[in-house]
């Protein structure tokens, strides 16, 4: 049996119907599985990339404002995964914990991500001349 025809050839709504009920959100329930099965954060002096596979941020040095370590917390941000707060604050929390926070350029965004290192990056990103504020809560 073909999706949405009975073996007589006539169109089956029956089929349509369950096919619109567990079709969809099947497929979408796969595709959210694969966007947020990898989540990266890389640093080549001249890129900051962070998120989830197929969806994430590529920064220039030159986008980023200032950036700051601070502890996550994410009830604070209504849950974890891809978060807003407002449309100003981006937030990719997987977990409450250390972080960064980017000021950026673009449209005076910040974007906020969990980061098993902080200080790491911190400094990495201090060494490409960006600059450094104090810690904070978010």
């Amino acid at each position: 049996m073909a999706l949405g025809l009975h073996k007589n050839g006539l169109l089956y709504i029956g089929n349509i119907v369950y096919w619109l009920s567990f079709g969809i959100p099947i497929i979408t329930f796969i595709w959210m599985s694969w966007v947020f099965s990898i989540y990266t954060i890389q640093f080549d002096d001249n890129y900051l990339s962070f998120g989830y596979k197929g969806w994430g941020v590529q920064l220039t040095n030159s986008e980023i404002i200032s950036a700051k370590v601070v502890e996550i917390r994410w009830i604070k941000w209504g849950g974890v995964g891809w978060r807003l707060k407002g449309l100003k604050n981006i937030g990719y929390i997987v977990k409450s914990g250390p972080g960064v926070e980017i000021l950026t350029t673009r449209k005076d965004r910040s974007y906020t991500f969990n980061c098993n290192d902080p200080q790491a990056l911190i400094n990495e990103l201090h060494e490409a001349g960006i600059n450094i504020e104090n810690d904070s809560a978010v």
